[in-house]
């Protein structure tokens, strides 16, 4: 049972005759049911979290309210009569509304551009093994030829990892499609910068790549120098 504030007042016998009406937990866990009882059974406000305080009664239970203490405990002690009479309806923030929020669900799948504590970025899906891919935050410094560029992603010890490759020619099309929320992509199209390698050879002599200002896709000779960008 949360403790009442340091600073909760107590409700003397004599304060008021009001009524407080609220929605309580049925105690055999069939939600809720309205329970009416006279001020007089308050013992005090307390704070149980952030927009959420209770009623604690003479008895001991308590009774969540979907109000930050301040506001809950204006209400007990400084009567609105004006507007509320003589009966305070906590109905609307008793409760449901006063349940504890779900935490949030740590196993979200994350999305393009989400930053991984390894510093690596989320990239979407493989097409090829429809697992998640990560790519690492930016190119290779420069630019290289097919076989340079295979060479350089297996030799890659980066973000802890040493499993990085050049992505296939589907996977290169989702970096693409992906490009503006992943970011640090040659989007200029110019050549050879603006042209990134695929690991997918076309024949003996060329392989896939693709220009990130437009997504076209076409085969380049492996002697040919593109932007790489490697995967894991």
């Amino acid at each position: 049972m949360a403790q009442p504030s340091p600073i909760a007042k107590e409700l003397s016998s004599g304060h008021g005759d009001r009524l407080i009406r609220v929605l309580a937990a049925d105690q055999k866990g069939n939600g809720f049911h309205p329970l009416t009882f006279p001020e007089t059974e308050i013992q005090g406000v307390a704070g149980t979290g952030k927009e959420l305080s209770a009623l604690v009664l003479r008895t001991g239970i308590e009774i969540p309210v979907a109000l930050s203490y301040e506001q809950l405990e204006q209400k007990i002690y400084q009567p609105d009569f004006k507007n509320d009479g003589t009966v305070l309806d906590l109905r609307n923030v008793t409760g449901e509304a006063a349940k504890p929020k779900a935490p949030a669900n740590t196993n979200q799948a994350p999305a393009p551009n989400d930053k991984m504590p390894d510093g690596t970025v989320f990239a979407g899906i493989s097409p090829d093994t429809n697992k998640p891919m990560y790519a690492t935050p930016v190119d290779a410094s420069l630019t290289m030829t097919f076989n340079e560029a295979r060479d350089y992603a297996a030799r890659l010890d980066a973000h802890g990892h040493n499993d990085w490759r050049v992505p296939t020619k589907a996977e290169l099309n989702v970096l693409f499609n992906n490009r503006a929320a992943i970011g640090g992509f040659d989007v200029t199209g110019s050549y050879p910068a603006g042209w990134y390698w695929s690991a997918s050879p076309d024949n003996r002599w060329g392989a896939w790549d693709q220009r990130f200002s437009d997504g076209y896709q076409n085969y380049s000779h492996k002697g040919n120098h593109s932007s790489v960008r490697c995967v894991r």
